[in-house]
C-alpha cells in the first residue's frame, strides 16, 4: 500500500515537472530573445556637429532630423539670452544638443521602422510666460500610433531652470515622428503655426523593428509560455 502510494506521488512529482518544463524553457527563450533586442538601439546625442549647423546634415546612421539648428550651451546663451552654460545639455560631460530654430516644429523620418524612440526634451515659456508643453507624435506612414504629452507641473524643472524630462513612444511600425508644441483645445495635435525656439531635444534614442528571425523566436516563446501555463 505504501509502496503504491509513493509510485503515484512520484509520479504526480514527475507529472509537475514535465508541465513546468516548457515554461521555464519559454521564459529562458523570451529573456535571452529581450536581452539582445536592445543591441540594434541608436542614440544622436548632436555631440559630433559643428555647433550652429543643420541637424538635417548631421547625417545620423538611421534616421534624418529635419527643422533644427545643432547648439551648444554657449550659442544657446548668446542667441536666447537664457543661462544655457553648463545646464542644458541633459548628457553629462556634453554641450550640445537641437534647437527647433528653423521650424516651428522637429521632424524625425527612420531609414527603416523602429519600434521604440525616446528622447530629452526641454521646453520654453510659451506667450503668456508659463512653462511650456511639448507633443512627441510617432506615425506609421501617414497614420498617428502613438504619443507622448509633457505637461510641465511642479518638480519639472531641471538644472537649467526650465522644465525638462524624457519621452517616449513604442510601437509595431514607427516610420517617422513629430515634435511640436501642442495646441490647448486638442492636446494631442501640434499648434498651428507653433512657435520656433521653443523646445530643445537631446539623446534621440530608437531601435528598429527586430529581425524576423528574433521577431519569430519571441513569438514562439510566447505560444510556448501560454501553453504550458494551460497544462498546468
Amino acid at each position: 500500500m505504501m509502496d503504491a502510494l509513493r509510485r503515484r506521488s512520484r509520479g504526480r512529482i514527475a507529472s509537475r515537472a514535465r508541465a513546468s518544463a516548457p515554461s521555464a524553457l519559454a521564459v529562458a527563450l523570451l529573456a535571452g530573445a529581450i536581452a539582445g533586442a536592445p543591441a540594434g538601439a541608436a542614440t544622436v546625442d548632436f555631440e559630433g556637429a559643428a555647433p550652429g549647423s543643420d541637424a538635417a546634415a548631421l547625417g545620423a546612421a538611421g534616421v534624418s532630423i529635419e527643422g533644427a539648428l545643432v547648439l551648444d550651451e554657449a550659442l544657446v546663451e548668446t542667441l536666447l539670452g537664457y543661462p544655457a552654460a553648463g545646464a542644458w545639455n541633459t548628457t553629462e560631460g556634453g554641450s550640445q544638443g537641437a534647437l527647433n530654430t528653423l521650424s516651428a516644429s522637429i521632424t524625425l523620418d527612420f531609414d527603416v521602422p523602429v519600434t521604440f524612440l525616446g528622447v530629452d526634451v526641454l521646453t520654453l515659456p510659451d506667450d503668456a510666460g508659463d512653462p511650456g508643453s511639448l507633443l512627441l507624435i510617432a506615425y506609421d506612414g501617414a497614420t498617428p500610433v502613438a504619443t507622448a504629452l509633457f505637461e510641465p507641473g511642479d518638480g519639472s524643472l531641471g538644472d537649467s531652470g526650465q522644465p525638462e524630462t524624457r519621452l517616449e513612444v513604442f510601437g509595431q511600425t514607427i516610420t517617422s515622428a513629430l515634435l511640436c508644441v501642442p495646441d490647448p483645445d486638442a492636446p494631442v495635435a501640434c499648434l498651428a503655426p507653433g512657435r520656433v525656439t521653443s523646445f530643445w531635444i537631446d539623446d534621440v534614442e530608437f531601435a528598429p523593428v527586430p529581425e524576423p528571425g528574433t521577431a519569430a523566436l519571441l513569438g514562439l516563446t510566447l505560444a510556448a509560455l501560454a501553453r504550458s501555463r494551460r497544462t498546468r
